[in-house]
């Protein structure tokens, strides 16, 4: 069927479930909202990212779902989405959704698959399989963030930074235990950022990461700010935004800074940087995995090394900051996406 964009009144993204996930498919959404400016604009996704869209005007509705919940309260979910009547369902999470609820144009079931592709393209790819689109957007459609927590975003940050001075966030935390650069590196890149730079420090995460940044807090001094598990997610946006780097795992926070085009040093370990590494102009990673016998062997009993074999040094020489403007060496080094 061809496709006639002037009968696209009501649109669904199925988007998927952990916070970072969701990020990645924020591009697809961009295009969207902004090619589609008048249709109505619903999002699907899991009970960790719902407050991503929170107070965002161009999204009129998000419809949460677990994938733990029952068929019998998914049933009637999946019927009142089919009530919507939706013209155009993009399915990013690869169900039988759109089969079920009768859009007028919707992602096919099956697609071919690309090997080694960033999952931001995969998206994108998915995407162009029902709607041929033109470019991508260069707004930030699904991201608003709302005047509230600009404000109260400026108030946390009033306690870490003088006047106009820069900051970096920090991110130590990450899903797997196997992902997570050690404390003591991040304390010693800290401790010479400070230094050099003059910069503050703004450890950034959830609630689980809150007591490892304490101690780094502790150690590092009044340079320092621990917001992890004190802000909302569209607040840690705000945070990101003005950060002159993320120096984080393999995480959400990256995801955030890659997709609002933060400069990006991320820390790789048994993760498939290729497919899930930063994507933004400015993202850059490290990762030093070669032999890391558990990545080479991910049913050996052996714990991963990999994130421990980066140095502070590695970090510290993979990138300057001149005149506020971060450097990465060489130039082209790991770049990500």
């Amino acid at each position: 069927m061809r496709f006639d964009s002037s009968r696209i009144n009501k649109i669904l993204v199925i988007s998927l479930s952990n916070i970072g996930d969701v990020i990645l498919t924020l591009p697809v959404m961009d295009i969207l909202l902004g090619d589609f400016p008048r249709a109505k604009f619903a999002v699907v996704v899991g009970p960790k990212a719902q407050t991503l869209f929170k107070g965002n005007p161009l999204i009129n509705d998000v419809h949460v779902f677990d994938k733990s919940q029952s068929v019998w309260k998914t049933i009637p979910w999946v019927a009142g989405l089919c009530a919507e009547r939706f013209d155009l369902v993009v399915d990013l999470r690869n169900t039988a959704i759109p089969v079920l609820i009768f859009p007028r144009y919707r992602t096919p079931l099956m697609v071919a698959q690309h090997a080694g592709t960033h999952m931001k393209y995969k998206h994108l790819q998915r995407l162009h399989t029902v709607y041929p689109y033109d470019a991508e957007s260069p707004k930030h459609h699904a991201l608003t963030i709302p005047p509230s927590d600009e404000a109260h975003t400026r108030n946390l940050l009033q306690t870490a930074r003088g006047e106009k001075q820069s900051y970096i966030i920090v991110a130590p935390g990450a899903a797997s235990e196997a992902k997570r650069w050690t404390p003591q590196g991040f304390i010693e890149v800290c401790y010479q950022l400070i230094k050099r730079y003059q910069l503050k420090v703004v450890f950034v995460g959830d609630e689980t990461d809150r007591g490892i940044a304490e101690r780094m807090v502790e150690v590092l001094g009044a340079d320092t700010l621990n917001l992890c598990g004190r802000t909302t997610l569209l607040q840690l946006a705000q945070v990101t935004q003005g950060a002159a780097l993320a120096l984080v795992n393999d995480s959400a926070p990256m995801h955030l800074a890659s997709y609002l085009d933060v400069p990006v040093l991320a820390l790789f370990g048994p993760s498939d940087v290729h497919k899930y590494g930063p994507w933004g102009l400015h993202g850059h990673y490290l990762q030093k995995n070669q032999g890391c016998p558990a990545c080479h062997n991910p049913r050996s009993p052996g714990k991963h090394n990999c994130m421990a074999a980066i140095t502070s040094q590695d970090v510290l020489n993979a990138f300057r900051i001149v005149q506020g403007q971060v450097i990465f060496y060489p130039p082209d080094f790991n770049r990500g996406g």
